[in-house]
């Protein structure tokens, strides 16, 4: 019996160690290639944790084969770097040129009441106010005459200007930039063949010029069904969990898809910038994926720079994902970095102040 214990755990220790692996071919093969791929990126957390029990419990039982998740970690490493971040202390602000930036996917501002929560617009708002950022990114930004958020944030920001990727009669939608400096120049960067569009804005802040991009990338839409069944899972209902894992699994490939299309549209635009580049949006992906890599190419990271832990910024259903995002160019640096834990949306707001 210890036999059969024993080689059971072997197999299950190379069985897990190869889906690390599998994670890390994620990143550099698009979806588009072999499609479920994506799926090991998503699970990368929970891998590298079986990964780690493995290891523990093989030195302690001083057993031989704890190379095999060793090994399987140690080439990943790169990888948990981007996943987890270790600055334990923060960093001193420098004394030159400083930018704080945000970044808020605000979901509508609670339009449709998801919140349950009748002051959520209310309170999304204030989150800003009190920030008081020089420059602000929201996506799923939502305005109106009656809700005109547009005006608030401009009161409340001194704001000099602003672009909206959406205009339709005196509604505003989609993503948004507010700017405390000027915006000398700004445009729209078409996604592949989604209806969604990248924005950017050059600001002029004293003599510096930034190109400011602001992303929204494809969600996976889930709906209702989709929600109870994850829900009210029965492991005894077999036929039902299989038609409902395949739904989702089916659902979630096709939105890798599409977020690898946008990115590969994004991605030439912006390492075309003339000027040094801040990048901000909701990329709806983990940082062990492809749709991370394409983006951030030679660029930081502005939580792995000033951050601390895993830094998840889904405030949904699975509340362990990183998927909003501040990089920048490897010129500027990010002395401090913030994700503020009020869950008025279904994104958590992050800010990072950086040296120019």
């Amino acid at each position: 019996m210890k036999k059969i214990l024993y080689k059971t755990g072997i197999i299950l220790n190379y069985f897990f160690a190869g889906l690390l692996v599998f994670s890390y071919l994620s990143v550099h093969i698009g979806p588009d290639k072999i499609p479920y791929l994506a799926l090991f990126g998503l699970f990368f957390p929970f891998l590298v944790l079986i990964n780690c029990l493995f290891l523990i419990f093989r030195i302690y039982k001083k057993k031989a084969h704890f190379f095999i998740s060793l090994i399987a970690l140690l080439l990943g490493f790169n990888h948990i770097l981007d996943f987890y971040a270790f600055n334990n202390k923060e960093k001193e602000p420098p004394s030159e040129n400083t930018l704080k930036i945000m970044s808020y996917n605000v979901r509508m501002f609670d339009l449709y009441k998801w919140a349950n929560d009748k002051n959520a617009g209310n309170n999304i708002f204030e989150i800003i106010k009190q920030e008081n950022p020089d420059i602000i990114c929201l996506q799923e930004f939502y305005s109106n005459k009656k809700n005109n958020w547009q005006d608030k944030i401009i009161r409340a920001q001194k704001t000099k200007d602003y672009i909206i990727s959406s205009k339709k009669g005196s509604s505003y939608s989609g993503n948004a930039i507010f700017s405390r400096y000027p915006v000398v120049n700004h445009g729209f960067v078409e996604m592949g063949s989604t209806k969604q569009k990248c924005i950017y804005a050059d600001i002029l802040k004293n003599k510096d010029t930034i190109r400011v991009y602001g992303i929204h990338l494809a969600s996976i839409h889930l709906d209702g069904d989709d929600y109870e069944f994850i829900k009210n899972l029965k492991l005894e209902n077999k036929d039902e969990n299989i038609k409902g894992v395949k739904g989702i699994g089916s659902k979630m490939v096709l939105a890798y898809k599409i977020r690898a299309r946008e990115v590969d549209a994004i991605s030439p635009h912006i390492k075309k910038s003339p000027y040094k580049t801040i990048v901000c949006g909701d990329f709806n992906d983990t940082p062990v994926s492809y749709t991370y890599r394409r983006i951030k190419g030679n660029f930081k990271d502005s939580f792995i720079e000033a951050g601390f832990g895993i830094g998840n910024t889904y405030a949904g259903n699975i509340p362990v994902f990183r998927i909003d995002y501040i990089m920048h160019s490897p010129e500027l640096s990010t002395f401090k970095y913030l994700r503020i834990n009020k869950g008025y949306s279904d994104h958590y707001p992050i800010i990072a102040e950086i040296t120019l």
